[in-house]
C-alpha cells in the first residue's frame, strides 16, 4: 500500500476513535438523567469529600497495576515500558467504551507494539483479562454464598453445592494456567497464518507469569472495590464495610456474566446495584451515584484521556 494511503487510514482511525469516544461519553452523559443529575445538581458533602479525592487518586493506581500486569504478560513478546504499557491501557479503553462488552479493548492498546506482535499482543490481552475475571468470579462466588445466607431464609452450605464451587473454581484455575498448553496443541494444527499468531502471545507465557499476573488481578480487584467502598460512605449510604463486600463482589460477579452493551453498562450497573445494596439500605439515590461515578472516575475519563494519547501517537501501518 503507497505511503500516503496508509497515512489517511492511520489518520481517519484515529479520528474515528477520538470523536466516538468523547462523542459517547457525552451522550452518556445528558442522554441519562441520573447521570447529569448527579454531575450538575448533585449535592457535596464537605465534611467527607476525601473520600471523593482519595477514590480519585486511586484511579490512576487501579490502571498502573493493570499497565503493569499487562506489561509482565507482553515480556516473551515485546518487552515494553511501564508508561508505554499505560498509554496502551488507556488506548484500549478509547476503543473499548463503546464497544460490547469492551471488546475493544483487545485491539486497543496493541498499537504501541511493533507490527509484527500486534496480532501475538491480542492474545495476551485476553490471558490478562482471563486472569481479572477469574478473581471476580471466585470472590464472587464466596459473597454471592455469604449475601445469600445472610438474606434468604435458603441454605446454601449442602456438601453438594459446595462440591460443585470447589470444583469450578479449580477447574477455571487449572484451564488458565494450562493456557501456553492449549496454545502449543492449537499451533500444531492447521489453522490459518492469523490466529496463529494471535495464538503465539499465549503459547510464549508459562505459569509464574499466569500465577503473578493472578496475584496483580487480585490487587487490582481490591484497589477497586476500595473505591466503591468509599464512594458508599461519601453518599451516606449507611451500607458497613463487610454488606460492601458482600454486595460488590455479587454486582461485578454479576456484571461479568450479563452480556452488556457498553452504550448500557452504566444502567445495568445502577440498576443491579439498586437490587443487589438495597438489601442493606434504603437511600436509593445514594448507591446509585456511588455506582455511576465510579463508572465515571474509572472509566469515562481514562477513556477520554486514552483517546488523546492514541490521537498523539504514532502509528506507522494499522496492519
Amino acid at each position: 500500500m503507497p505511503a500516503n494511503h496508509r497515512k489517511f487510514w492511520v489518520i481517519l482511525f484515529k479520528s474515528l476513535i477520538f470523536i466516538a469516544s468523547y462523542g459517547f461519553v457525552a451522550y452518556r452523559i445528558y442522554a441519562d438523567d441520573q447521570l447529569s443529575n448527579l454531575l450538575f445538581n448533585g449535592t457535596v458533602h464537605n465534611e467527607s469529600v476525601w473520600w471523593l479525592w482519595l477514590v480519585f487518586l486511586l484511579m490512576p493506581v487501579n490502571w498502573f497495576i493493570e499497565s503493569e500486569k499487562w506489561r509482565l504478560l507482553l515480556k516473551p513478546t515485546e518487552k515494553v515500558r511501564l508508561l508505554q504499557a499505560f498509554g496502551g491501557v488507556l488506548a484500549g479503553l478509547s476503543i473499548a467504551i463503546f464497544t460490547p462488552n469492551r471488546t475493544g479493548e483487545y485491539a486497543g492498546r496493541i498499537w504501541i507494539l511493533r507490527q509484527r506482535n500486534r496480532l501475538a499482543g491480542i492474545s495476551v490481552t485476553i490471558a490478562g483479562s482471563i486472569a481479572q475475571s477469574g478473581v471476580t468470579f471466585i470472590v464472587g462466588i464466596i459473597s454471592g454464598w455469604l449475601w445469600l445466607n445472610q438474606n434468604t431464609e435458603a441454605t446454601f452450605t449442602t456438601p453438594t453445592q459446595l462440591g460443585l464451587a470447589i470444583f469450578t473454581v479449580a477447574a477455571g484455575f487449572i484451564t488458565y494456567i494450562s493456557l501456553p498448553k492449549i496454545a502449543l496443541k492449537i499451533s500444531r494444527l492447521q489453522t490459518p497464518k492469523v490466529i496463529t499468531k494471535i495464538n503465539d502471545g499465549i503459547k510464549n507465557l508459562n505459569r509464574k507469569l499466569l500465577l503473578k499476573a493472578l496475584l496483580v488481578s487480585g490487587l487490582r480487584y481490591a484497589i477497586f472495590m476500595t473505591q466503591f467502598i468509599l464512594l458508599l460512605f461519601y453518599f451516606k449510604t449507611g451500607i458497613s464495610v463487610y454488606e460492601a463486600f458482600l454486595s460488590i463482589g455479587m454486582l461485578y460477579a454479576a456484571m461479568l456474566v450479563i452480556p452488556t452493551i457498553t452504550i448500557a453498562e452504566p444502567g445495568v450497573r445502577g440498576s443491579l446495584s439498586l437490587l443487589i445494596f438495597g438489601v442493606f439500605s434504603t437511600n436509593e439515590a445514594g448507591i446509585l451515584a456511588a455506582s455511576l461515578t465510579l463508572w465515571i472516575i474509572n472509566l469515562a475519563i481514562p477513556a477520554l484521556l486514552g483517546a488523546l494519547y492514541l490521537a498523539a501517537l504514532k502509528i506507522d501501518k494499522l496492519w
